[in-house]
């Protein structure tokens, strides 16, 4: 394999912001500091294996619906799902929160510790606080909090509560505030709101005046010890005289951020966070914590506990996975500009790539399905944004096996030779070719379903060692969500599948999954080749179904116009998980963005052409979803579109496409 950590040298400047976009697992002397916790570089456990015919049960506890919570669950299931442990069938998850009322927290968990689950699992401090007293009888492991030994959970790493361990994320402080003199190059003063007691502000706080002492810019601390208090307390924040508005993960400011948006909107100051989740909500920048990433971290812990593995016999961690994300319609708010340099950091982790050669890129796609081109597009795309120039400073062999696994195969033994600096590839076929044929160049997967399904690894995080990428699983449960909503009532449900594509059956058998769980009947009607679809999709309509959702593979995403025609004729809606099969005749789709799976796919080599090695990257969802409306479609259903939906559609088939 060659040596590529020799090929670059990052522009001067911001290096640290550059690990923002890596996986960290930060062990900085601040995080030291304040919270001891052991650094995890790479998962070295056997992945525990769930009893067969065991049903497990847990209790998750939180403070209050919010975004962040939700992120850091979903992360959690995702893992359990990859460690065989299936909500809904051999896993029962119950969910409680204390509605933010720290007062109501113990009364919370002791009714959980008294229902004989399996595994209680306390999410943000003050409910971790609260377990350390309130369950006795249930192990305990904790994640979504910043410092847990500060908040009381042990001494040290090995040296904590005995019937207690769990995953902790200190913030990347240091990074936000040298992102922050990037952003507003000069700043004097920094403003925060946040509740003084809540242990996880007041170490991040400590940290902070460090930082900003060294600095030379000033931190004003207004305190508040509710959500009643935050208004008022945003009112005479960004009536002093600061530069701008930065919030760490405190629960309380937290819960009542739009009032802080807004004041610090009137005021025309920008605000930083440390929650990826309030971008989205207002703030300019996040160089945050992703909770998804914890929670899926998180989730071997929570299996080695279910699986027999005492708390006491586990250290806690530290685990933070750290990317910067910008809102640039907030920018526009306060009439600030983001320099290109940051908002490229953003995108994909480097200001700038300086070459020491022209760089050679293959890549390989096994067809030519919408969702293969769209990936290819991304690919190319994102090697644009990220500064480099096709033909000056890279070369790239762009090859087609059209649909045929000998030409395949072919394909791979040319480009295995080790003359290219990094493969890229596209489809679950490739990936299967290039796990068994390619072992030291590094590979960058994308427009893959399931990898580990494919043969790249066992779970996302244990992968051969020069293979990384992005999964493009449907959003089944999202789109059966969405349907339902369209089709009131609806019970039934069809898709064609192709039993020779391992990634069409992993996506068949994972809508069964959802739609069982959501009292939906799944059918499904094998088809071989391109020229079955027409005939099997008319025998997809013979039985009646509510509606037709059509899977991810790559034969029927090529012939999705016979499917979408098959319907019409039934006056069966016909629903699916490509956005490109809105504009060919379905009603709606939820749809991964596989464009945006390709600039993923690229973020993801920056990492290796800087120096990253593959076997640490773990593999990747892609970042985007979309939905398409097809309005025509729906009339000639007979399915009414509702005007929320119309506003929250990412494309809308006859209307410019959003962009969001």
């Amino acid at each position: 394999m060659k040596s590529l950590s020799n090929l670059f040298s990052l522009s001067k400047g911001i290096l640290v912001i550059l690990a923002l976009s890596a996986i960290l697992l930060i062990a900085d002397r601040h995080n030291r500091n304040v919270a001891e916790a052991v650094d995890v570089i790479t998962p070295v456990i056997e992945n525990p294996v769930p009893e067969p015919g065991r049903e497990y049960r847990i209790a998750i506890a939180y403070f209050a619906p919010e975004e962040g919570f939700d992120n850091v669950m979903n992360g959690l299931l995702d893992g359990l799902r990859q460690l065989g442990f299936i909500p809904d069938s051999n896993l029962k998850v119950s969910t409680s929160h204390c509605n933010a009322e720290i007062s109501n927290i113990p009364s919370m968990l002791m009714s959980l510790d008294n229902q004989n689950f399996d595994l209680i699992v306390p999410t943000s401090t003050p409910v971790i606080q609260g377990s350390f007293n309130s369950v006795k009888n249930t192990p305990v492991v904790f994640t979504y909090c910043f410092d847990p030994l500060g908040a009381g959970a042990g001494s040290s790493p090995t040296e904590h509560l005995p019937n207690i361990t769990g995953v902790g994320s200190f913030p990347p402080v240091p990074e936000t505030m040298d992102f922050i003199e990037r952003l507003i190059p000069g700043i004097k003063t920094i403003g925060t709101i946040y509740n003084s007691s809540e242990s996880n502000s007041i170490s991040v706080m400590k940290v902070a005046r460090e930082v900003l002492k060294k600095k030379g810019i000033t931190l004003e601390e207004i305190t508040v010890t509710n959500t009643n208090e935050v208004y008022q307390a945003a009112q005479v924040l960004v009536g002093k005289s600061i530069d701008l508005v930065w919030i760490t993960g405190d629960n309380t400011a937290i819960q009542s951020f739009d009032a802080i948006v807004k004041n610090a909107n009137k005021a025309g100051l920008p605000i930083v966070v440390n929650d990826q989740e309030m971008v989205a909500r207002g703030a300019v920048a996040a160089i945050g914590i992703g909770w998804y990433s914890t929670g899926f971290h998180s989730a071997e812990m929570v299996a080695r506990v279910l699986t027999g593995s005492k708390p006491d016999a586990i250290p806690i961690e530290n685990f933070v996975e750290t990317d910067v994300l910008i809102n640039n319609n907030a920018a526009k708010l306060v009439n600030l500009t983001i320099p290109a340099e940051l908002q490229r950091l953003a995108d994909y982790g480097v200001e700038k790539l300086e070459l020491s050669h022209k760089l050679r890129f293959a890549l390989v796609a096994y067809n030519d399905a919408p969702i293969t081109e769209a990936s290819v597009a991304g690919i190319l795309k994102g090697l644009g944004e990220v500064g480099l120039v096709r033909g000056s400073d890279y070369d790239i062999t762009i090859q087609n096996a059209q649909g045929d696994l000998a030409t395949l195969n072919n394909i791979i033994d040319d480009v295995a030779d080790g003359r290219y600096d990094l493969i890229f590839i596209t489809s679950t076929p490739t990936l299967q070719v290039v796990s068994k044929k390619i072992k030291n160049t590094p590979v960058v997967f994308t427009c893959v379903a399931d990898p580990v399904a494919a043969g790249a690894g066992t779970s996302f995080q244990n992968h051969l060692p020069n293979i990384t990428g992005i999964s493009t699983m449907g959003d089944y449960k999202g789109g059966l969500k969405l349907f339902s909503e369209l089709v009131p009532g609806m019970k039934t449900v069809a898709t064609l599948y192709t039993p020779g594509e391992v990634n069409s059956v992993v996506n068949f058998k994972t809508l069964k999954d959802v739609g069982k769980s959501m009292g939906i009947e799944v059918n499904g009607v094998p088809v071989a080749n391109s020229s079955d679809v027409a005939d099997a999709a008319l025998n997809l309509t013979a039985s009646r179904p509510d509606a037709i959702c059509q899977i991810i593979d790559n034969l029927t995403s090529a012939s999705f116009g016979a499917i979408a025609k098959a319907g019409s004729k039934a006056n069966i809606p016909v629903f699916g998980f490509v956005s490109s099969q809105a504009y060919d005749g379905a009603v709606a789709a939820i749809a991964r963005d596989y464009v945006q799976g390709g600039k993923d796919a690229v973020k993801l080599a920056v990492k290796i052409l800087t120096g990253t090695s593959p076997s640490t990257i773990p593999f990747r969802y892609v970042s985007r979803s979309q939905m398409v409306l097809n309005p025509a479609a729906a009339k000639r259903s007979g399915i009414r579109i509702n005007d929320r939906l119309l506003k929250k559609a990412d494309g809308i088939v006859g209307s410019p496409v959003k962009n969001k």
